[in-house]
C-alpha cells in the first residue's frame, strides 16, 4: 500500500523536524533561532491543517479542495525544513514536541484515521489526494 510510507513518515515526525507552518506562527518568522515552542506550534498547526482537510473528504470536489490544503501544508513543512536545516537533535526535538505532545499525537491520529477511512470507504478519492499526501513522506 503506497500510503504506508506516508504513515511511517508522519509518525516519525516526533523524532525529526520536517518543517513548520510556512515560516510563520502568530505573525512571527520561524527560523533556526525561533523558540522550541514556536517551532512546535507551527509544526502542529500544519499537521492539524492536513487532518482538517482530510476529514472533509467525501466527494470529488472536497478531495480536490483537501489536496490544495495538503499541498499548502506540505510546502510550509518543506520551507521550514530548509530554514531549519533538516533534522533536529534529539534534545531539541524533545523541547519542540514536549509541550505539544498531546496536540501532535491528536493531529497524527486524526490524519491516520482519516486516511484509513478514506482508503476503506472511498479509495477513488485517495487517487485525488494521493499525490499531495505522497509529498509529505518525501
Amino acid at each position: 500500500m503506497k500510503y504506508a510510507a506516508l504513515t511511517a513518515a508522519l509518525l516519525g515526525g516526533m523524532m525529526t523536524l520536517t518543517g513548520c507552518g510556512q515560516g510563520k506562527v502568530e505573525g512571527k518568522d520561524i527560523s533556526a533561532s525561533s523558540s522550541a515552542g514556536d517551532i512546535g506550534d507551527a509544526y502542529v498547526a500544519e499537521l492539524t491543517r492536513i487532518a482538517d482537510a482530510l476529514e472533509t473528504v467525501d466527494d470529488e470536489a472536497s478531495a480536490r479542495s483537501a489536496a490544495t490544503e495538503i499541498r499548502k501544508a506540505a510546502d510550509g513543512l518543506k520551507n521550514m525544513e530548509e530554514e531549519l536545516g533538516g533534522e533536529v537533535s534529539g534534545m531539541k526535538a524533545m523541547q519542540i514536541f514536549g509541550n505539544n505532545y498531546e496536540d501532535l499525537a491528536n493531529a497524527q491520529m486524526r490524519m491516520m484515521t482519516a486516511l484509513t477511512t478514506l482508503q476503506a470507504e472511498h479509495p477513488e478519492l485517495m487517487d485525488i489526494i494521493g499525490e499531495e499526501t505522497d509529498r509529505l513522506g518525501q
